[in-house]
């Protein structure tokens, strides 16, 4: 039941990742000395690099248990349990801070509506 769910939250989390990986990618392409200039120049990047790295991480810890699992010889309905327990949590907590990043990144380089 918690993997079912973890992977349509995942789902849904993928769709808002991919649009606004889009957007800002439009953003990026759209004027990049203007976009680029916002990315060194706002305080809120250096906290959107910040979630991108403690993300990676978070993933990466999530991989150690797999492998863990798998070295150990883990197998069958422990090694489903101990993946929903811990590894789901773990990938769903590093999409979520995945997306706020990408999301504060967005907002950095999106073009102000005064000009």
């Amino acid at each position: 039941m918690v993997l079912e769910l973890a992977s349509l939250i995942g789902m849904l989390l993928s769709i808002a990742f991919t649009l606004l990986c889009l957007g800002l990618y439009r953003h990026l392409r759209g004027d990049p000395s203007y976009a680029l200039s916002r990315l060194f120049l706002k305080e809120r990047s250096v906290k959107a690099f910040t979630l991108m790295t403690l993300c990676f991480l978070m993933f990466a810890a999530a991989r150690v248990v797999s492998f863990a699992l798998l070295i150990l010889g883990v197998s069958g309905e422990l090694e489903l349990e101990i993946i929903s327990l811990v590894r789901a949590p773990i990938d769903l907590l590093a999409s979520l801070l995945l997306l706020a990043s990408t999301a504060i990144l967005y907002s950095v380089t999106r073009r102000s509506k005064r000009m």
